[in-house]
């Protein structure tokens, strides 16, 4: 808004004497043009009907695996190392049960716009980043953790704020701020590993990975948590923290960052963007990815989010490890594409293309207790499908639906049914949503301190209530558990929640050089099964007559192919050397020739005695 104007207004007054002119990037040529929705009708499967949503949700389809016919990507690519075509084509019909052992790992993901406002010390997240299930992989996605501010934009990074933050996770997690695995400051230099520092061709950017810790939290008989990764980029923020027996697999992680704000000609400002996290767990590699895409809810607006998606999506670039093979080979970077599962969750900021007082009107009391938010957040569940049913008429026109079933945006990717309200935007410290009333007509039961302060002029902004904060995932050996919100008033955003199930796997190698092994050996029983194969009868042929001077004589015998590939035939020299298959009073018919399997011919043999000169 205005801060962003200032911001364009300063960097264009700085830059004006080296000709780099300040402004939003122009959309690129061969984008589809924004389409009106506004009477668009209920297509939100609700009966299982095919409709242009059901494609988009995924028509509740919450588990991802391989297809029968589809080799793992594990397979793949160990099927890339096999040198012999003939053997890389038979490992990749091997199932890959034979050679690797599976872990089940829960993967707990959230996504908060926090609004630009440093926590209370005390805050209490845990109705958000509940880890009652024991997850293995915790990941914590933020958005404006601290104000888009024209000094934020610019600067590299904010410890302060990602300190305030990870401070209330580590509590949250363990019990604890501070001590063994707690580090405030996000671009500390790690020990192990790699990590990218702010050289991801944008400003802004601040990453961190963190060196092996394993603890075990004996008083509470609950998982200590390590943070393995970080990456801030100004305002989006991205955490994983692991189990300390998860972290003792994990290996190769890395960070990038990609940002789409304001266009300065020669980079952009991290204002808006995404930053990642890919890391691998056994021999699987996950990806992560939190956004923060374009806001605003004029006509071009979902235009310029599909294209930033499309940016983040397809330029995160994770470095590659710094090894060699044997053979001169070197590793390569990795792209979110190469992850065998990967979340990508933010404020997408995504709208509703239907009136306010039309949403306004629909969500009249909807106000869900926190337990109620943790209830319907269960995939499948009957309370589930019915707050899903509740919302279809406004989901009909959530532009991130449309995007997806038109394939401008996010294909490939899926989501599970949306069975919470509208995550923004809210009057901070409340459950109502903003521009309804006054500041001052509402005595706030949820903050009768005050400690949230409410901007009137923030207040008086009508934002049309929607969906901007989501978690979406693609990828085989992942299911979706639940997907829902949380009940936090800090923000003027719902923060929003997912549980998955990833099965890791861990490779064999015994059982990968048996299955080799195997391979070869059946390849080349196929090969030599395969071999020409010929019978001949009577193979000593005889004359059943003495042979009379200058009277030719003649035997005969048949040779029949008796395998099941075309064989080709013929007699050699009896001499190394010479030309002659046989004596000079000797003459043989046919000398050569080709059968078919079950084809056989007569060869003729004819002897005749005659005088010297």
């Amino acid at each position: 808004g205005s801060a962003m104007r200032s911001l364009k207004k300063t960097i264009g007054k700085a830059m004006a004497g080296v000709g780099i002119a300040s402004g939003v990037a122009a959309a690129p040529s061969g984008v589809a043009a924004w389409e009106d929705f506004s009477d668009f009708s209920n297509a939100v499967p609700i009966s299982g009907a095919k409709t242009i949503s059901s494609r988009a949700m995924g028509s509740g389809d919450t588990s991802g695996f391989a297809s029968d016919d589809e080799p793992h990507p594990l397979t793949k690519d160990w099927a890339t190392r096999i040198k012999n075509p003939k053997v890389r084509a038979a490992f990749v019909k091997q199932s890959i049960e034979t050679y690797t052992r599976t872990h089940d790992l829960g993967v707990w993901c959230g996504t908060w716009n926090t609004n630009g406002k440093a926590p209370p010390q005390t805050l209490d997240i845990s109705q958000w980043l509940d880890v009652s299930s024991k997850p293995d992989v915790v990941v914590v996605g933020f958005q404006e953790i601290v104000p888009l501010t024209p000094g934020k934009v610019l600067m590299q990074e904010d410890t302060v704020a990602t300190g305030e933050w990870e401070a209330i996770i580590e509590r949250c997690l363990n019990g604890r701020a501070g001590g063994a695995t707690h580090r405030p400051n996000a671009s500390s230099a790690p020990t192990t590993a790699w990590a990218t520092f702010g050289n991801d061709a944008a400003p802004g950017g601040a990453s961190s990975v963190e060196p092996s810790t394993h603890e075990t939290n004996e008083h509470t008989h609950k998982p200590t948590y390590v943070r393995v990764a970080c990456k801030q980029l100004v305002g989006v923020y991205i955490t994983v923290w692991v189990t300390g027996e998860v972290k003792a697999r994990t290996r190769d992680v890395r960070a990038a960052h990609v940002a789409t704000g304001v266009n300065l000609g020669v980079t952009m400002l991290g204002n808006k963007g995404g930053v990642g996290v890919m890391l691998t767990i056994y021999n699987t590699p996950l990806c992560f990815v939190c956004a923060h895409l374009s806001a605003g809810a004029k006509e071009n607006d979902a235009q310029k989010r599909s294209e930033d998606y499309h940016e983040i999506n397809g330029k995160l670039t994770f470095p590659a490890p710094p090894a060699a093979s044997s053979d001169g080979t070197f590793e390569k970077p990795a792209f979110v594409g190469d992850a065998f599962a990967a979340v990508f969750l933010g404020d997408l900021n995504y709208r509703l293309n239907i009136g306010d007082d039309v949403v306004r009107q629909a969500l009249a009391g909807d106000a869900p207790t926190p337990e109620e938010s943790q209830k319907n957040s269960q995939i499948g569940s009957t309370a589930s499908e019915l707050r899903n049913k509740k919302y279809a008429s406004l989901l009909g026109s959530d532009q991130l639906l449309l995007e997806r079933a038109a394939g401008r945006a996010f294909s490939g990717w899926r989501e599970a049914p949306v069975s919470f309200p509208p995550t923004y935007k809210y009057r901070p410290g409340t459950h109502t949503y903003s521009g309804v009333l006054d500041v001052d007509d509402e005595a706030d039961k949820n903050d009768p301190d005050k400690t949230v302060k409410v901007s009137a002029k923030e207040e008086k902004k009508k934002r049309t209530p929607a969906w901007c904060d989501r978690v979406l995932w693609k990828g085989v050996d992942i299911v979706q558990i639940s997907y829902g919100r949380s009940e936090l008033t800090q923000s003027d955003h719902k923060p929003v929640f997912s549980r998955f199930t990833v099965t890791a796997r861990e490779l064999l190698p015994t059982e990968l050089q048996g299955v080799l092994q195997e391979t070869r050996r059946e390849l080349d029983a196929a090969e030599m099964a395969s071999q020409p194969r010929c019978t001949v009868t009577n193979p000593r042929a005889t004359f059943c007559e003495p042979l009379r001077f200058a009277q030719p004589t003649q035997t005969s015998w048949r040779l029949i192919n008796t395998g099941d590939v075309p064989a080709s035939w013929n007699f050699v020299a009896a001499v190394p050397g010479e030309t002659a298959v046989a004596p000079p009073w000797l003459t043989v018919r046919p000398t050569q020739g080709k059968l078919l399997p079950g084809e056989e011919t007569v060869i003729t043999a004819t002897a005749t005695v005659v005088g010297g000169g």
